[in-house]
């Protein structure tokens, strides 16, 4: 089975490569070149309307202008590099900068500092154009409805004081006449209008081709997709983290405003983020600080009273050694309790909050602290992330499966920080509680000691301990203070956007080209459907590829470019023309078609009627009798005659009265004005040419002509139509099929097969007739096969001697209507 699928695609193959071999060995650049000279006018026209249509195309196609800035996103804060804070709250991903950057958030900042709640337009007859800066009018909008969305208002000024406004309602025009410099109030919108510069709108309204003014009261969101459309941000260096942006609009002066305008709110932004996170923090300090310093206020009240009512001595030199010895102790057991209430307070944050645990509040808390590097790991690995989904919901869904994966990392490093911290808090516990017990056991030693100073002792213990941690958290809060007063942009610009002077779009030079690119296209696809169509046969060569048989030709008779209304004689007006030169060559060709000695009989046929046949009868006629020949030519074709009208006699008697015996043929023989050549036409129009022709007189009166005659030229009728002509096609010593060139159509051909292989008549000779002389190059010089001939280019100068060789446009066009 797998056999047979491979060999039928191996069989479709070849046949695609013949098909392909068909086509290659099938096309005819000599008649494709023909057909693009023959159409070379229209060719030229269909370029000069795509270059006029390219040219409108840039003159009512409004031209867009680009301005760009480069930014570069770096790390700068000195005060946060000093107190090694930097890393919590900054990160060096430059793809989440980009993200806010081109956040809603962002541009809708900058499009708020910009003034572009209200847009200003100019309508002309094809174009519309945005005002943005030195608007002759203003509106200041009061009140608008926020779910109207945006809203295109027409404005007609009646005078300086008052005019119309007009906006859609569904398909009704709804129209309003206001006052300016008073408060207008529309169905969706309150504003007022100030006029700014009334001559300029008058003048612009009042000209010949008159402008009209209209704004649009934009819906914000809107305005921030579109501005989000034209705005074009990427990387430019990822190492320099330099950064290209740019913004595209029909208004060049936009274009920069915009563009300054969200870098300036991209840098306002990263700064009151940096604030923020610190602030959140300094927050969380100051409430730590109150509740401590409570407490060591609490302990130091405590320790007064107690010296108050009990009214204790200075303590001996023995006391004050042990009291010493039990302080150092106490120092140890103050800072494993400050740590484990530091971890403490992080635990009890973290299993308050859950999933909404601010790390910014557990910061001051680990921060420079003794703990091992494990849980300062953790805490910066949580930070990181915690930074990254931030700024990540600038431009993704909470649904976001990035955002998933990363809770899920987040959830991950909040364990391994609960964990770390238990393993920490049961380590500090164990060092604390042998802390307590060499206490105790000095305590114990101390009994000589008065009670009081022993609880004295243990008041001061809970002081100590207060004490120190305030003190940290004061360190704490003037670091992360002195942080945020250093805080600047990390960005950096460094192009700064410019006021487009040239345009972007459209390219003159591309449009043109591409236009002109399209004309040539299409002409092309013209010329091949032309040329695919084209069914009329144009050359020699056409001739010789369609037939089967081995056709002889003859020769070719160039077009005759004067116009006569019927076939005539030509050759002996202008001996010198082409076309003359053209039937001696005929005339030379004929000794090659029989060697046979006497009179000749001729016989001249085509396939229909206009073709030429009997213009090439009488004029090869007309040039044999030149030689000193005797030359008659008959006209057979009885159903539409045309031999009379040729030589401008009478048709009265002709063929048809000497084959019915009528007359004779002394009387029907006409002499033209050219000697040597006479001529017998086809006389009145009977009801059964066919009949007559066969009747057996035809021969007797050819016979007869002989003995006078030279040669008998007989113009028979088209043999694509009716077959009268074929008897004597047959016995005719030169038999002559004629074609016309640009009318015989290419299946004529198979006529002249069918005669020389169905009907057997030899020696059956070809004449091209209607040539155009001018079309040199396509296949109209020829040896015409009988061992002698002419290779006509009919290119040297042939024309009649009364006319002048034509030049210059005029023969172009010409050529080209042809």
């Amino acid at each position: 089975m797998y056999n047979q699928i491979e060999k039928n695609e191996i069989e479709n193959v070849n046949r695609y490569k013949d098909r392909l071999s068909n086509i290659n060995k099938d096309f005819d650049i000599g008649l494709f070149i023909y057909i693009t000279k023959k159409n070379s006018l229209w060719i030229l026209l269909t370029i000069i309307l795509m270059v006029l249509a390219a040219f409108l195309y840039l003159r009512y196609t409004a031209p867009i202008f680009s301005s760009q800035s480069i930014i570069q996103i770096k790390k700068s804060n000195q005060a946060n590099r000093l107190l090694d804070v930097e890393d919590y709250y900054e990160t060096n991903d430059i793809s989440a900068e980009l993200e806010i950057l081109q956040s809603n958030i962002i541009v809708e900042r900058a499009i708020k500092s910009l003034p572009l709640e209200v847009s200003y337009y100019t309508q002309g007859q094809f174009l519309t154009n945005e005002i943005y800066s030195n608007n002759p009018f203003d509106v200041n909008i009061l009140w608008k409805d926020s779910t109207m969305g945006s809203r295109k208002v027409m404005i007609d000024f009646v005078s300086k004081e008052k005019g119309t406004l007009s906006w859609h309602e569904g398909e009704k025009i709804v129209r309003q006449n206001v006052h300016f410099n008073q408060k207008v109030e529309l169905p969706f919108a309150h504003l007022v209008i100030s006029i700014n510069n009334y001559e300029h709108i008058k003048n612009e309204t009042t000209a010949v081709k008159p402008i009209s003014y209209f704004f649009i009261i934009n819906d914000l969101q809107t305005l921030v997709k579109d501005v989000l459309s034209r705005l074009k941000i990427f990387v430019v260096n990822i190492n320099a983290k330099t950064v290209s942006i740019a913004y595209d609009d029909i208004n060049r002066i936009k274009t920069k405003d915009i563009v300054s305008s969200v870098i300036r709110e991209f840098k306002v932004y990263n700064v009151e983020k940096k604030k923020q996170s610190s602030k959140q923090i300094l927050e969380f300090l100051n409430d730590q600080i109150y509740n401590v310093y409570e407490k060591q206020r609490v302990s130091e009240k405590e320790i007064q009273d107690f010296k108050r009512e009990n009214f204790l001595p200075d303590v001996d030199d023995y006391s004050r050694i042990m009291i010493d010895r039990i302080s150092q102790l106490n120092e140890a057991q103050v800072d494993l309790e400050v740590q484990i209430s530091l971890l403490e307070e992080v635990k009890k944050e973290i299993d308050k909050n859950g999933e909404n645990i601010d790390i910014y509040k557990l910061l001051p808390l680990l921060i420079a602290s003794t703990y091992d590097n494990s849980l300062k790991q953790l805490v910066d690995n949580l930070n990181q992330e915690l930074i990254h989904k931030q700024k990540l919901l600038f431009s993704n869904k909470e649904d976001n499966s990035l955002l998933k994966e990363l809770d899920f990392q987040i959830d991950i490093q909040k364990k391994l920080i609960v964990s770390s911290i238990n393993n920490l808090l049961l380590r500090f516990e164990n060092r604390s509680k042998t802390l307590i017990e060499k206490i105790s056991d000095l305590e114990q030693d101390f009994l000589n000691v008065p009670e009081q100073e022993i609880r004295l002792v243990r008041l001061k213990r809970n002081y100590d301990i207060n004490e120190k941690f305030y003190t940290l958290l004061m360190e704490k809060k003037s670091e992360y203070a002195i942080s945020q007063e250093g805080f600047v942009s990390d960005i950096e610009i460094l192009v700064r956007a410019f006021t487009p002077t040239s345009p972007i779009s459209p390219n003159k030079k591309l449009i043109f080209i591409g236009f002109i690119v399209a004309g040539i296209i299409i002409s092309l696809i013209i010329v091949i459907i032309k040329y695919l169509v084209h069914n009329q046969i144009t050359s020699i060569n056409e001739i010789i590829k369609y037939s089967q048989s081995n056709v002889s030709v003859l020769g070719i008779i160039p077009k005759y470019k004067k116009d006569i209304p019927v076939s005539q004689l030509i050759v002996n007006q202008n001996p010198k023309s082409l076309i003359a030169e053209s039937f001696r060559s005929i005339r030379t060709n004929l000794q090659f078609i029989t060697s046979k000695k006497g009179p000749k009989l001729m016989a001249v046929t085509s396939t229909v009627s206009g073709e030429g046949k009997t213009f090439i009868a009488i004029n090869l006629g007309g040039i044999i009798a030149y030689s000193g020949k005797k030359v008659i030519i008959l006209d057979l074709d009885m159903r539409k005659p045309k031999i009379h009208l040729g030589f401008n006699t009478e048709n009265t008697r002709g063929m048809s009265t000497l084959l019915i015996e009528k007359d004779t043929i002394e009387n029907c023989i006409h002499h033209s004005k050219q000697e040597n050549l006479d001529f017998i036409t086809a006389g009145p129009v009977p009801p059964n040419p066919s009949e007559l022709i066969i009747n057996g007189e035809l021969e007797k009166i050819i016979a007869t002509l002989k003995e006078t005659y030279d040669l008998i030229i007989v113009d028979n009728p088209p043999v694509g139509i009716v077959t009268d002509g074929i008897a004597v096609i047959k016995e005719a010593d030169y038999p002559l099929y004629i074609f016309r060139s640009e009318y015989s159509k290419k299946n004529f051909v198979q006529n002249v097969d069918r005669l020389i292989t169905e009907n057997k008549i030899k020696n059956l000779a070809v004449i091209l007739n209607g040539v155009d002389s001018k079309k040199r190059g396509y296949g109209y010089g020829y040896g015409y096969g009988y061992g002698y001939g002419y290779g006509y280019g009919y290119g040297y100068g042939y024309y009649d001697e009364n006319d002048k060789a034509e030049t210059g446009w005029r023969k172009y066009l010409k050529r080209s209507k042809k």
